[in-house]
């Protein structure tokens, strides 16, 4: 399995169709769904321009409110930025942030692998692999810390790990947001806090 499958899935965000293969994403074309949840649904995609793979978010939110999805949009596109700027092997790589019919879509690293929570089910490691593991996460959520980001959903189901062995934190701070159980409230830590702010 490739990127994370996340088994979550709210039931007051909008459901929008599946997008076909070859359709385009701002500048990415879609090849396959790898992934379903409840912030939206996570492509594979093609980036024409730099040649590769990514995995391409598109995010949900309420379309019975449209300040929230205003306010959700905004959110997530500065949260994307901030995510952006921050670079550590242990915290997935956003490569771009954009609008498809008014949705916010993010382009990351395509990771070969599979969910944390994945990986202890099927191999069920000794416990120091175990706390190798965790502590990767942890150093990447002490990096995002450091560019002011909370990540609010930590659970081994954010936590992808490669084939290469290498974690990488995933879906920083936004299923509060997506879930409304936080009236859109500060996104990171301080409420103006971004680094340029997923």
């Amino acid at each position: 399995m490739t990127i994370s499958q996340h088994p979550t899935v709210c039931a007051d965000v909008d459901p929008a169709p599946e997008l076909p293969r070859g359709a385009r994403v701002g500048r990415y074309i879609v090849l396959e769904r790898i992934g379903e949840g409840g912030m939206g649904t996570v492509y594979r995609a093609y980036d024409p321009d730099l040649d590769r793979n990514v995995a391409l978010k598109l995010v949900r939110a309420d379309p019975r409110n449209p300040d929230h999805r205003a306010r959700l949009r905004n959110r997530l596109w500065r949260e994307a930025q901030t995510l952006a700027q921050l670079a550590h092997p242990n915290v997935v790589a956003v490569h771009d942030v954009g609008m498809h019919d008014d949705r916010v879509f993010v382009a990351m690293e395509l990771v070969d692998g599979t969910t944390l929570r994945q990986r202890l089910a099927d191999e069920w490691p000794a416990l120091p692999r175990i706390l190798e593991l965790f502590r990767a996460a942890g150093r990447g959520l002490a990096a995002a810390h450091d560019v002011a980001l909370i990540h609010r959903d930590f659970k081994p189901d954010n936590v992808l790990v490669g084939r290469d062995g290498r974690v990488r934190v995933v879906d920083f701070g936004l299923a509060r947001a997506v879930a409304g159980d936080d009236s859109l409230g500060p996104l990171a830590i301080g409420s103006d806090a971004t680094a340029s702010g997923a």
